[in-house]
């Protein structure tokens, strides 16, 4: 049983030691399809509903509010359909913001499937809700406030799981640039009210890579431990002064932990709650998907 431990205890060590600025997860890993899932009673379900609702603290230590509603429709024993629909608020000392976010819809085929092994591919999307063109109080507002990307992204995935081991890589494209207008106010010298520039953001593509362990307790319930590596390809670029500038250190790589406990309760559902934050991050982060760190709550199979 102790050696068992050591690897999740390590991660979480190490994250308590390193400090981080920001998770840049763009789409790629809310595809909750993709979880694997031992679990024969849940394997069997046609229909599955899921609610989340997270708390995190962004850029500035702007407070984030997340609350989505996933559906999963297994449309055959070995392919499945699911949409998730945020409902985003945030506040900051720029003003706040609220609305749905943008829409993730992905399907899913298992190529190969056992008891303690599968291997499964994902085509997915992410589906714009607006221009991430928000303003406030007269002032257009950055990235960091907005609750949408403003862009059509396309993910493709492949995972692989083997008993309490769950391995996914994936890779993201958005198409075109958003509507966002913000720039720095050339009057404005409090570095508190300066946020990264995003006018007219043409984000990078996304490189995803993640190592989920599982831990079952001799009691009912388990901890998921979660290593999440993003490296974002290329240079973000904006408009500023009518002229395309690519912004340096928008590219490179992320490193993101995360501990997830779950426990069944009433009606083969599932209440898990679940603790995620940065180690590594990029230098400039214009997208506005900086996170602290990320508190939780979601209940499955509803």
């Amino acid at each position: 049983m102790a050696r068992k431990l050591i690897f999740p205890i390590f991660l979480i060590f190490t994250s308590l030691l390193v400090r981080g600025q920001g998770c840049s997860d763009a789409g790629a890993c809310s595809v909750d399809i993709l979880d694997f899932n031992s679990d024969e009673k849940k394997q069997t379900r046609k229909v599955t509903l899921s609610f989340d609702q997270s708390f995190g603290l962004g850029e500035k230590f702007i407070f984030i509010s997340q609350s989505t509603l996933g559906l999963q429709y297994k449309i055959t024993p070995s392919t499945r359909a699911e949409l998730r629909v945020p409902y985003i608020f945030t506040y900051g000392n720029l003003g706040y913001t609220y609305g749905v976010g943008d829409l993730i819809l992905s399907l899913s085929q298992d190529f190969f499937k056992e008891k303690n092994f599968q291997l499964t591919g994902i085509f997915g999307s992410r589906i714009k809700t607006n221009n991430s063109d928000l303003w406030f109080n007269g002032l257009p507002l950055p990235m960091a406030y907005q609750t949408s990307l403003g862009t059509y992204d396309l993910i493709a995935g492949l995972q692989y799981a083997r008993m309490k081991w769950n391995f996914y890589f994936a890779y993201q494209h958005p198409f075109g640039r958003n509507e966002n207008e913000y720039l720095v106010p050339e009057n404005e010298t409090d570095p508190n009210q300066q946020y990264f520039e995003s006018a007219y953001l043409k984000r990078g593509d996304d490189l995803y890579a993640r190592v989920r362990y599982n831990l079952k307790l001799k009691s009912s319930g388990s901890f998921i431990f979660t290593l999440l590596a993003i490296y974002r390809v290329q240079k973000s670029e904006i408009i500023k002064n009518d002229v395309n500038t690519i912004l340096d250190g928008t590219n490179g790589f992320t490193l993101n932990l995360g501990a997830t406990y779950t426990k069944p309760i009433k009606n083969d559902r599932q209440l898990s709650f679940q603790l995620a934050f940065p180690v590594i991050d990029r230098k400039y982060r214009a997208d506005g998907l900086t996170r602290n760190i990320v508190i939780s709550v979601r209940i499955s199979n509803l």
